[in-house]
């Protein structure tokens, strides 16, 4: 653990002198639970579901691969007051970049000694219909994490990923997520155009400890602003099954640890997505999409090209 700790913060080598505790063991574990909680926000936050990123402020360029598969279920309801459950699996591998700056200026560290994260998260919440298209929304969700320090030949190997989820020097972690929004959703002649102003709060322990996470001190914060619009069908395999395309533009702005860490304080991102809705084929999900976008900001690039689903009971 001990290693593994160590190995982040040469890996990052960004740490506020106030990230260190009177002693050894407290800095330790601060280091290992403030990367994990920024290694999270990267692997769960909405947009950046499945794709290739590169942390450029860092003092070697960083890359990040993301596998994410988010689900979320909306409860029927005849009132004003709607229960949802949202959940994710995700997996996420990140390495220093092999044309890095820390590369050019010979600082030796293997390109396949990466930082492996593994992700399961569940939680639900309540919206409400304030007005007729406005409504606010609310919940938590739980995320549990394994992560550590994969050292390989062959990076990618199937075999390896399945055995590092196994690993017992693999640390455990579980995040809390806070999230509220505030949406807006119209339609007009079949469009649905949209816009929500979305605050997601992580706080990331270790589960070895109870004290930890009986305690909490919020790590990182995400603001999030999403302009979008929905087409009407596009195409019809029968009244209940078709296809219709969403365009959207979205600014994010970070604070706490995660700025700390990845040297990223605001990036946007805009892309398209390809709804395929289903009538009772198959009976647990009511629609399918594939998501397409580009991340851009001052100290990330990248792309996502995700994958999901809406379940349904």
């Amino acid at each position: 653990m001990i290693v593994y700790s160590l190995f982040i913060f040469l890996f990052f080598t960004l740490f506020n002198v106030n990230l260190f505790a009177s002693n050894v063991g407290d800095a330790i574990k601060k280091i290992n639970v403030t990367t994990i909680n920024t290694l999270l926000i990267f692997t769960s936050q909405k947009g950046l579901n499945s794709g290739s990123y590169t942390f450029t402020n860092t003092p070697s360029d960083v890359d990040m691969k993301i596998y994410h598969l988010p689900f979320s279920y909306t409860f029927k309801s005849d009132s004003n007051l709607h229960y949802f459950v949202v959940g994710n699996v995700g997996y996420s591998r990140v390495g220093l970049s092999e044309t890095g700056k820390a590369y050019e200026e010979g600082l030796i560290i293997n390109s396949n000694n990466d930082i492996q994260t593994y992700t399961m998260g569940l939680g639900g919440g309540i919206s409400y219909d304030i007005y007729k298209n406005l409504k606010i929304a609310g919940g938590l969700e739980f995320i549990y994490s394994r992560a550590g320090v994969s050292i390989s030949n062959t990076r990618g190997d199937i075999a390896d990923i399945i055995d590092d989820l196994f690993d017992d020097n693999y640390s455990e972690n579980l995040t809390y997520k806070f999230f509220t929004a505030l949406k807006y959703e119209q339609e007009i002649a079949g469009y649905k155009p949209y816009s929500s102003l979305e605050f997601s709060l992580y706080d990331t322990k270790s589960t070895f400890s109870l004290d930890d996470v009986a305690s909490f001190e919020s790590q990182s914060k995400v603001l999030s602003l999403n302009i979008g619009c929905e087409s009407p069908k596009l195409y019809s395999y029968s009244n209940e099954n078709y296809l219709t395309l969403k365009a959207y533009i979205e600014g994010h702005l970070l604070s706490g640890v995660v700025k700390d860490i990845a040297k990223v304080s605001k990036y946007g991102s805009f892309g398209g997505v390809i709804y395929w809705y289903t009538d009772d084929a198959p009976w647990w999900a009511s629609r399918f999409f594939v998501e397409l976008n580009r991340v851009k900001g001052d100290g990330i690039h990248g792309y996502n090209i995700g994958a999901g689903f809406t379940v349904d009971f």
